[in-house]
């Protein structure tokens, strides 16, 4: 983490005070911290002592003040301290939304549903609401992403979905600004994976947490987040899948506004793009830093599906290339766990 190479030294931190004294070992953050806060630097240099305990105010705006990235750390570690401080500051400096989209954002999407050309249509109404969101999910831009991830369709009649994929995201930073390319595959391990497979909202505060009802695929950034199943009438054609880069970030009002934005955004899915909860049995896929190879490469996979049709006499258009590549790799990548075991047998 970006936090324990510059912060941690390393390792993983115990008190609040042992934070803060690290902090201040940089003279001018101590003054920069000092400043903002109203304070004297000696008494930052007290408090990491443990000589004087601060009152409750100055601890928000030491909250306040801190490094972005220091931010999840240090509210992890005044738990212990400030239980009750730290309920009301998250709800407190939570920006206030709105528990459903602006009404003129009802009227552009539907706008687009009726009047934009096919082929243009999904990824101008992905941008529509993704944007939104980001500036109603996070207007200072402390760090958001939300993802699109589809059902990918059965290998043949009569299968199961069995993984979902990301297909379309957008990030306010330290995420980049367009997610797309970093688009992975998602199983029966992750937060979306069990919003698909229970068909409903749910969410992880924090990535600290050490018990949790719902497993989760973290990836680099994420410390909670919240995932809610697209759904038509009683079938599901994916998930909303919205992170934040710090842990209990979304209040119950936002986890509502979340909801009615997959509800827009099932807009996005042709009929047949949904399923009925019987014809979906997710697996488990493994980890983004595996799935990275096969990913990269998505080009040459379709570049041979396009080759294996020309010689077998076949035409195959751009977009049947690169769905039938998707499935390639997504197969490949459910047998992973598979090959991995028997390589781990045959070197016992």
């Amino acid at each position: 983490m970006i936090f324990q190479e510059r912060y941690g030294k390393g390792r993983r931190l115990q008190t609040w005070q042992e934070l803060l004294s690290q902090l201040i070992e940089d003279i001018q953050l101590e003054r920069r911290l000092a400043q903002e806060m109203g304070v004297q630097p000696i008494t930052l240099r007290r408090w990491a002592r443990g000589v004087v305990q601060p009152r409750e105010d100055n601890i928000r705006r030491l909250l306040k003040a801190v490094p972005r990235e220091v931010y999840p750390e240090l509210i992890r570690l005044l738990a212990n301290d400030f239980p009750k401080l730290l309920e009301q500051s998250t709800e407190a400096s939570a920006p206030a939304v709105l528990p459903a989209p602006p009404v003129e954002v009802y009227v552009r999407a539907l706008s687009m549903y009726t009047t934009t050309p096919p082929s243009l249509y999904p990824d101008a109404l992905y941008d529509l609401l993704l944007q939104q969101m980001l500036r109603q999910l996070d207007p200072e831009q402390r760090g958001l992403a939300v993802t699109v991830a589809r059902c990918m369709p059965p290998p043949a009649p009569g299968r199961k979905v069995r993984s979902l994929r990301e297909i379309v995201g957008r990030g306010n930073p330290p995420w980049p600004r367009d997610l797309s390319q970093q688009a992975i595959f998602l199983g029966a391990e992750s937060l979306a994976g069990a919003a698909v497979t229970h068909c409903r909202l749910v969410t992880i505060p924090s990535r600290d947490e050490e018990y949790s009802l719902f497993a989760a695929h973290w990836v680099e950034h994420e410390q909670s987040a919240v995932a809610c199943p697209i759904l038509w009438q009683t079938r599901v054609a994916g998930c909303l899948i919205v992170s934040s880069a710090f842990p209990h970030a979304f209040t119950q009002t936002q986890q509502s506004l979340i909801e009615r934005y997959a509800q827009l955004i099932s807009l996005c899915f042709r009929p047949e793009a949904f399923y009925s909860h019987g014809d979906i049995e997710l697996r488990l896929m493994p980890f983004y830093t595996e799935q990275l190879p096969y990913l990269q490469n998505f080009r040459r996979y379709v570049s041979r599906k396009v080759e294996e049709a020309s010689a077998a006499g076949r035409s195959l258009s751009l977009y049947e290339a690169q769905e039938a590549a998707w499935r390639e790799i997504e197969e490949q990548l459910l047998e992973l766990p598979l090959r991995q075991a028997e390589e781990e047998m045959e070197k016992r």
